[in-house]
This record gives C-alpha cells, sequence and structure tokens, in this order.
C-alpha cells in the first residue's frame, strides 16, 4: 500500500467535516489518480468493506475516535 492511505482519509475529513462533503471530495480524488484507487481498493480488501462503503466506514470509525477523545477530556474536567 502506497504509505498510509487513512492519512489521505484524515486529511479529507479534517478539511471537509461532514461525510458527504468528505466522501464527494475523496471519490473526485479516486478518480484522477489511479494509485490511490488501487490503494482504496487495498485497504478496503484488508478491511473487508466494499470500496463503496469503505469510506463511510473509515469516517464513522474516525468520528467515534475523535469523540472518545473528548468524552475523555470530559471526564478529566470532572
Amino acid at each position: 500500500m502506497n504509505n498510509d492511505i487513512t492519512i489521505t482519509f484524515d486529511d479529507t475529513i479534517k478539511q471537509y467535516r461532514t461525510l458527504d462533503s468528505s466522501e464527494e471530495a475523496f471519490r473526485a480524488m479516486l478518480e484522477v489518480d489511479k494509485q490511490l484507487e488501487a490503494d482504496y481498493q487495498e485497504w478496503c480488501d484488508t478491511v473487508g468493506v466494499s470500496a463503496r462503503k469503505g469510506f463511510a466506514y473509515y469516517y464513522e470509525e474516525y468520528i467515534e475516535q475523535q469523540d472518545s477523545v473528548w468524552d475523555s477530556l470530559d471526564d478529566h474536567d470532572e
């Protein structure tokens, strides 16, 4: 896999914020970058999700991780 595709996922999510906007931007990148498309397909195969749902799957995991960071900070404040 070329570098770590999750870095591309993270950067896209941070830039566009919402699932719809992030996924749209990521899909546009896939159309112009065949290596990214191959890396994405490999990642999907490794994780066991379809290419159609792979980005949304990662997005949900990313948001849950961010929520748990905020939850742990809230727990620390109490």
